[in-house]
This record gives structure tokens, C-alpha cells and sequence, in this order.
């Protein structure tokens, strides 16, 4: 993997080129985000932009679930480091068509789920989904 971009806190590694990395969008979101989520201010994050078989094979290893989903976050917890971040581009695109979205715009809302995980939110009961769900309209705008 090499190195497409370092923010002060973000690393990004876009390993799947046949689908762009809209890098300066996915900036502006990482420095919104360092800003208001004090639990990672100053912490190093890993995000890897990735294919599907990629992303399947992670999913399958540590959910055991066989199949490609959008994101995957895997929080590290320590003192430097969050975590990782894997984000699937080709989900990203074939769900914005399916939303009716934009390529940049689903891959911001990946990119801000994965850190909203990282930051110890989850969605596993209705109520925590819902919380969650409130904190990334925060950072999207989306009012859906």
C-alpha cells in the first residue's frame, strides 16, 4: 500500500485505483470531524480505500459474514492510534446510484460512519442505530 495522502491525524491509502479518490472532500470531512470528536483529537486513523474483495475478505475473517458491505472500522485504542478505517469504493458507487447520491457525497457518509464507530458509538439496538444515525446527519447535512 502506498501512502496518497497524510493529513495531521488521517492516512489515507487508496489501493483500489480504478475509482477515484475524491481527496480533497474527504479532507475537508477528516478535519471536521478531528475537530468535534475530542475522543480522537490528536490520534492517528488509517483509511484504506479498497475493493470489494478486499473488503469481503475482512468482513468474512472478523464478522463472518461472506459477503462485501461499504465499511469496515476497527478501533485500536491506543494512546496515538484510533484504528482503521476500510471503505469499499465499489460499494460507495454502486450505492450512490442506489441512494441517488453522488459518488463523493456516499463516500463522506462511509467516511463518517467509520469515524463515528472509531469515536465509540455502534448501532447495534434501535436506540444506539438511532444516536448514531444523529451524529452522521451532523456531519452530512443529510436530513433523510
Amino acid at each position: 500500500m502506498h501512502k496518497s495522502n497524510k493529513h495531521p491525524c488521517a492516512v489515507f491509502f487508496h489501493t483500489y485505483k480504478s475509482l477515484p479518490f475524491p481527496r480533497a472532500s474527504l479532507n475537508s470531512i477528516v478535519k471536521t470531524l478531528y475537530k468535534k470528536e475530542k475522543k480522537l483529537a490528536g490520534k492517528e486513523v488509517n483509511i484504506i480505500l479498497c475493493s470489494d474483495s478486499v473488503i469481503q475478505r475482512l468482513n468474512r475473517k472478523h464478522r463472518n459474514k461472506n459477503r462485501p458491505t461499504d465499511v469496515l472500522s476497527f478501533p485500536f485504542n491506543e494512546p496515538d492510534f484510533s484504528g482503521e478505517i476500510y471503505i469499499s469504493l465499489e460499494r460507495a458507487a454502486v450505492q450512490a446510484r442506489r441512494y441517488k447520491s453522488t459518488y463523493t457525497k456516499e463516500l463522506g457518509r462511509l467516511l463518517v460512519h467509520g469515524f463515528i464507530h472509531l469515536a465509540g458509538f455502534d448501532h447495534e439496538t434501535e436506540e444506539e442505530r438511532e444516536r448514531m444515525e444523529a451524529v452522521e446527519r451532523q456531519y452530512t447535512g443529510d436530513q433523510s
